[in-house]
């Protein structure tokens, strides 16, 4: 195993620790319930219909049964989760309130970890030091939205992953079109359309970065073609049958019902909630993508294939979700279909930790740092479902119920319609109910033991209005949100166990970083 591989392992062991470490005591709500029950029914009964009808109007498929609406990948990567969840209960049923918290996030957590050694080892692709592409892999795994999305059983770490994956691929297979590297390619772009259909683009784009660098080569881009091909099409086929397998057709996704609904909004204010909203920026939300912004140039210029890469395959992706009527991805922790490209936008960041050197710069790369922590620690110690709720409940006493008749997504009778304006402006644009803001308050608020009364005392929007708000139906169904609470509060019997897997896990993550370090300490000294 070379030096970079080694470190990387290191990363993953450190990170993959870290992540479980910080996990969430929370089940699989909203999406991410449907596609742990496919993957728990095929554990359990060898079928991919559901017992979750999710979205809660989903037509059904084949035979008349339930489906999960997304693809085939969000479901599989739950699979050993869900084997270990049940091989657990016959083992002792008793620990399930324990065990199965913990599997249900199994995947998350060893994708987040994947993704950091993925991006170690992309810097060092683009002859970034040991030392800064390891600075920059630490600050993408705990200061970005990353360490959030790596504790939740929902797709968007899986996509953030693959996504990574396929960048890094199409640098290599740019750079050296051997088999090696192509077969590789296919791997990620197969993985990648797996997680979600819209990455098509990005994958198109990918290849046409490769066809452009090899355009005077065709002997070497025919090679390239043909072995990408020998991994990507079987996971390509795997995506349609499950098409098949599921409505009929393999050019059936099950999106269709909702395209017209969802899609067509103005890709400007997609472009500009997701970048530059008030209350739900990526710079907001991972701050250190504000330093990457600032060595972007730097590193297009030590790079240029980077930028062309990033062109190709970003930004198409990006324009899709920006003509999303629900471009944030609510209800979610910041922008939720940005999540997938943080890692690659933060590449230049390397470059500014590189240069780092003077007290001034060290200064500013630790405030960033230090604030995307605490962004990141907010939005880990609260499941982001409670204070929207506790928002929705603020903004209809306080600014009136919104008239939904016109709305592109029907509220079915519900009182509300989930990721529609009219239901979401206020933790979208409203400054006074700012979700960051809004879990600080929160968790203030849990801790002093206020009750729904009592905690408005200091709510943000207290500074807006002197209306007190009826939170009886949102307020107490916030709790802290960490898995160690499922034996030291939920489950008093639990705790032989509870302690036993904090051990297990601190012990991981310190051999993890104590080899991460030693490794880098040798390669310094070579």
């Amino acid at each position: 195993m070379n030096k970079d591989r080694a470190i990387a392992l290191a990363i993953f062991v450190a990170t993959f620790a870290f992540y479980m470490l910080s996990s969430s005591r929370e089940p699989a709500w909203g999406d991410a319930r449907s596609m742990w029950d496919v993957a728990d029914r095929l554990v359990a009964d060898r079928t991919i219909a559901t017992t979750v009808r999710w979205p809660d109007d989903a037509p059904p498929g084949q035979d008349g049964k339930y489906y999960g609406i997304a693809p085939i990948g969000t479901s599989l990567v739950h699979v050993p989760g869900a084997a270990l969840a049940r091989i657990s209960h016959g083992i002792s049923a008793r620990h399930d309130g324990l065990a199965r918290p913990l599997f249900v996030h199994l995947a998350p957590a060893l994708l987040g970890a994947l993704a950091c050694a993925v991006f170690f080892l992309l810097l060092r692709d683009l002859a970034i030091s040991a030392g800064a592409a390891s600075v920059s892999t630490a600050i993408l795994a705990c200061a970005t939205t990353t360490w959030v999305y790596a504790r939740m059983p929902y797709s968007e770490i899986l996509q953030l992953a693959c996504f990574l994956g396929l960048f890094r691929a199409t640098l290599r297979v740019a750079n050296a079109p051997v088999r090696r590297e192509a077969l590789w390619w296919g791997v990620w772009a197969g993985c990648l359309l797996d997680a979600k259909y819209v990455f098509a683009a990005a994958i198109a784009g990918a290849a046409l970065v490769i066809a452009w660098t090899l355009r005077a080569r065709r002997r070497e881009l025919l090679e390239v073609t043909k072995w990408a091909a020998v991994t990507g099409v079987p996971l390509v086929a795997l995506a349609l049958w499950y098409n098949w397998a599921r409505w009929g057709s393999v050019t059936s996704t099950g999106y269709e019902p909702y395209l017209d609904a969802y899609f067509g909004g103005s890709v400007f204010d997609g472009a500009w909630g997701m970048l530059l909203s008030p209350n739900k920026s990526a710079f907001l939300y991972s701050p250190p993508l504000v330093l990457a912004v600032i060595a972007l140039p730097s590193a297009v210029r030590a790079v240029p294939r980077l930028g062309l890469a990033m062109l190709a395959m970003v930004a198409p992706v990006f324009l899709v979700y920006a003509t999303y009527r629900s471009w944030s991805g609510e209800w979610a922790w910041g922008p939720r279909f940005f999540v997938w490209a943080v890692p690659v936008m933060l590449v230049p960041l390397a470059w500014f930790v590189d240069a780092a050197r003077t007290r001034w710069r060290r200064g500013v790369l630790g405030a960033v740092v230090a604030l995307g922590l605490a962004v990141q620690v907010l939005g880990c110690a609260l499941y982001w479902d409670h204070f929207i709720r506790i928002a929705i409940d603020v903004k209809n006493q306080w600014l009136g119920q919104p008239n939904r008749r016109g709305s592109y997504i029907a509220d079915r009778g519900r009182g509300h319609c989930d990721s529609c304006f009219e239901d979401t402006y206020e933790v979208l644009w409203t400054p006074a109910l700012h979700p960051i803001r809004g879990h600080w308050w929160l968790l203030k608020s849990i801790a002093r033991g206020d009750d729904a009364r009592s905690a408005q005392a200091d709510a943000p929007w207290r500074g807006y209005t002197t209306l007190e708000m009826n939170l009886t139906q949102s307020y107490p169904r916030a709790r802290v949100d960490w898995w160690g609470l499922l034996w030291i509060k939920d489950g008093k019997d639990l705790w032989g166990a509870g302690v036993a897997v904090l051990v297990a896990l601190v012990g991981g993550l310190a051999f993890g970083i104590w080899r991460w370090l030693r490794l880098l300490r040798r390669h310094a000294m070579e």
